[in-house]
């Protein structure tokens, strides 16, 4: 018999709570969000897919907040989960490209001249990254980045003097790349 007036004796038990995010995770996102999406920014070249890659690494980040907290270096274990998302965020958006037809819409010169600045650049840290890529992340997380060579020491897991040789000697390897002239491509006049 139903109890219109709730008097019935409850079967189930109360509605469990919203589990709460742990105090310390909390402020470790509040403290680590700046770097997180400098990161990702970087990574995706765009602030709203970097947004949303972000959002997946946070949710993973949560669930698994005291094994973070726990390890000899959180930093380096959530930027390790923040780069998984953003890995996967790379694949997903590569399916969803393949299903959908885009208009054939020229973009804006200055959009092109934008792209063709970083074209140099990108070349010279994929050969970088070849040859020494620890000097290659450093150079990203500081000249790229801009985090703080503190900041890539803690990421990176090496101290922060080795940081610092690691970015100065990969920026020295990056020169030598980027003032020769790169190869004219098929179709480039």
């Amino acid at each position: 018999m139903n109890d219109p007036f709730g008097k019935e004796r409850d079967l189930v038990g109360p509605d469990p709570g919203q589990p709460g995010l742990d105090p310390r995770g909390e402020e470790f996102f509040r403290e680590n969000l700046d770097t997180f999406m400098r990161i990702a920014a970087y990574r995706l070249r765009n602030l709203h897919d970097a947004e949303d890659a972000l959002m997946e690494a946070m949710v993973t980040m949560h669930r698994r907040i005291e094994r973070i907290l726990a390890a000899s270096k959180p930093i380096a274990l959530a930027t390790k989960i923040l780069n998984d998302a953003i890995t996967d965020y790379y694949r997903s958006s590569v399916r969803i490209t393949k299903n959908e037809h885009l208009v054939a819409e020229m973009p804006a010169a200055s959009a092109l001249t934008e792209l063709g600045r970083y074209d140099r650049l990108d070349r010279a840290m994929e050969e970088l990254e070849v040859i020494a890529p620890q000097q290659a992340r450093c150079v990203q997380m500081y000249d790229l980045i801009g985090l703080s060579y503190a900041q890539t020491a803690e990421i990176l897991g090496i101290t922060q003097s080795a940081a610092k040789t690691a970015a100065c000697r990969g920026r020295q390897q990056l020169t030598q790349p980027m003032l020769t002239e790169l190869p004219k491509e098929k179709g480039d006049s």
